[in-house]
């Protein structure tokens, strides 16, 4: 488990079973961090992501994330989320009920030039699927690609963008179910994440810039 300043007590009933803890300072936090930290000392073939704010409702959550991995074309998996329906509380702005459908699918994008840069937002919604609070990856890609710690914000978007670009596909499982849901701050965004899809459309932006001059930053997890 990876906590960064939690004061709820769960780092005292962490303390008390046999799982590992890591603890990073709270000023030096983000997702990427939290979950490359984890990832280091994780010893099994696939990687989970769990947020603490997510919380599994069925007994089957974890079967279900890794039923699909049985195609070895599959480096990705994501679970649904659903709310409480407590009062002031909802669905997280960039994850609305709309991008949750009850029927498992497969997104498998064949990669193509400046792929990320220009399509419609719908296409976009598919390519950059991987919801972040509730997914899974083979280690052996994460060994290739950490998550990139300099993202704030956007860097599961990021990480399911690169899974396509090296031939992967991402699997919807509806059946992971979690609750995670975000307080409601109407007409308002967090200046984070408006810097990270800044951050996060410069990782593509860059990628392909520098593919003109038949420099490929991803060559090594083609090999």
């Amino acid at each position: 488990m990876v906590d960064s300043g939690s004061t709820d007590g769960a780092v005292d009933y962490i303390k008390s079973m046999p799982v590992k803890l890591i603890q990073i300072e709270p000023k030096k936090f983000n997702y990427s961090k939290a979950f490359n930290s984890g990832s280091k000392i994780a010893k099994g073939e696939f990687l989970i992501r769990l947020s603490g704010d997510c919380i599994p409702v069925n007994k089957d959550f974890l079967r279900e994330l890794l039923k699909p991995f049985d195609n070895p074309k599959v480096g990705g998996t994501y679970g649904k989320y659903t709310i409480t329906g407590k009062e002031g509380w909802g669905y997280p702005i960039y994850w609305p009920a709309s991008r949750f459908s009850d029927k498992e699918y497969t997104i498998s994008i064949k990669p193509y030039l400046s792929m990320g840069l220009f399509e419609s937002y719908s296409t976009k919604q598919k390519l950059f699927a991987l919801a972040g609070g509730c997914c899974t990856i083979r280690k052996e890609i994460w060994l290739k690609k950490p998550f990139n710690e300099k993202m704030i914000g956007y860097e599961d978007a990021e990480y399911a963008w690169s899974l396509h670009l090296i031939g992967y596909d991402i699997v919807y499982v509806p059946k992971a179910i979690v609750i995670h849901e975000h307080k409601i701050k109407k007409g308002q965004k967090s200046k984070d994440f408006s810097l990270g899809l800044i951050l996060f459309s410069w990782q593509i932006a860059k990628y392909w810039f520098l593919r003109l001059f038949f420099v490929d930053l991803y060559k090594n997890l083609k090999d």
